[in-house]
Parts: C-alpha cells; sequence; structure tokens
C-alpha cells in the first residue's frame, strides 16, 4: 500500500539531499538540472510512469525500459537515480525533487530565475534592457520570457514566489473591484 502525501515529500527530501551532496562534491550543478528535468519529463507520461510504478511488471523489465529510454539524454548519475525511484516505485516524487534540487542549486550558484509575461513579444533590445533592470549585483540571472495577449499590455514579472503584475488586465480587475 502507497503512503501518502506526507511520506512523498519526506521521501523527496531525502533524494533531494542525496542529489545535492552528489552535485556540490562534483560540482555538477548544471548537469543534475539538466538530468532533473528530463527525468520529470519521463515521469510526466501517465502511461510510463504507470508502468514503472507497477509491481505486477518485473524489476528487469522495467529498468530496461529506463535503460533504452533515458540512457541517451541522462548522465550515468541520473540513469543510476532513475533506477533507485523505480526499484522504490517513488517514480512520481520526480517533480518535488526537481523543484526541491533547484530551490538548493539556485542558492549555491547564485542564481536568480526570473520569469516576465508580456502582451506582446519583446524585442532584442527590451528583453536585454528587462535584463539589465533585473539583474542585481553578483547574481546570475536566468531570465524566461512568455506572451500571453490576455494581458492587453504592461508585464507580469516573477521572480521565486514574487508576483509584481503591472498589466493593464491586473488595472482593469483592481478599477473594477474598486468600482463596486
Amino acid at each position: 500500500m502507497r503512503q501518502g502525501a506526507a511520506a512523498r515529500r519526506r521521501r523527496a527530501r531525502t533524494y533531494v539531499q542525496v542529489v545535492v551532496a552528489a552535485a556540490q562534491r562534483e560540482d555538477s550543478w548544471d548537469d543534475w538540472e539538466s538530468d532533473l528535468r528530463t527525468l520529470r519529463a519521463i515521469a510526466e507520461d501517465d502511461s510510463v510512469r504507470t508502468f514503472l510504478e507497477n509491481p505486477g511488471t518485473p524489476l528487469a523489465e522495467r529498468l530496461d525500459l529506463v535503460d533504452r529510454v533515458a540512457r541517451p539524454s541522462v548522465s550515468v548519475n541520473g540513469l543510476g537515480l532513475l533506477h533507485v525511484l523505480v526499484t522504490s516505485r517513488d517514480v512520481d516524487a520526480l517533480p518535488e525533487i526537481e523543484r526541491g534540487f533547484l530551490r538548493v542549486a539556485d542558492r549555491e550558484r547564485r542564481l536568480d530565475r526570473v520569469h516576465v509575461t508580456t502582451a506582446a513579444p519583446l524585442q532584442e533590445t527590451e528583453t536585454e534592457e528587462l535584463r539589465q533592470r533585473l539583474a542585481q549585483p553578483g547574481r546570475r540571472l536566468h531570465l524566461t520570457t512568455t506572451t500571453d495577449p490576455a494581458l492587453l499590455g504592461g508585464f507580469v514579472v516573477r521572480r521565486g514566489d514574487n508576483v509584481l503584475d503591472l498589466s493593464v488586465r491586473a488595472r482593469l480587475q483592481s478599477l473594477g473591484r474598486a468600482l463596486r
């Protein structure tokens, strides 16, 4: 019988500690980030995850599938982690493992992840200006952008748990609430 969400989170934290220790020891933060992104993508496929965690399928068959699917895309360390997760039927913990690892890795690498959503695509010069304004001294910036025409104008900036919504849509919603 599978345990609840709290038990899965505890197991995920243990995996994160192991992966972080390996990344620190080998200074392989970027490799682990890439591996975990790939492994999460594999685990997000419902049919693959169900197969990998099915106790009715022999472990050798499940590990053979892991080797065929993941080997070309992940490092030996990432493949080893996936083997452990399949063996213990913890593949469903991969999204939590990735999130936990990225929190620690970003802190260690002094990396800020900022996502900006705009109503219209940004020009290259606008993106570079935005990058300069958002960068903090002594820190690296990983900037991603998307467009959402529903914003009507302006932009939304997300840095970790902080959100700055300077969109026309947000202003109109605020005005509508004020007029009620």
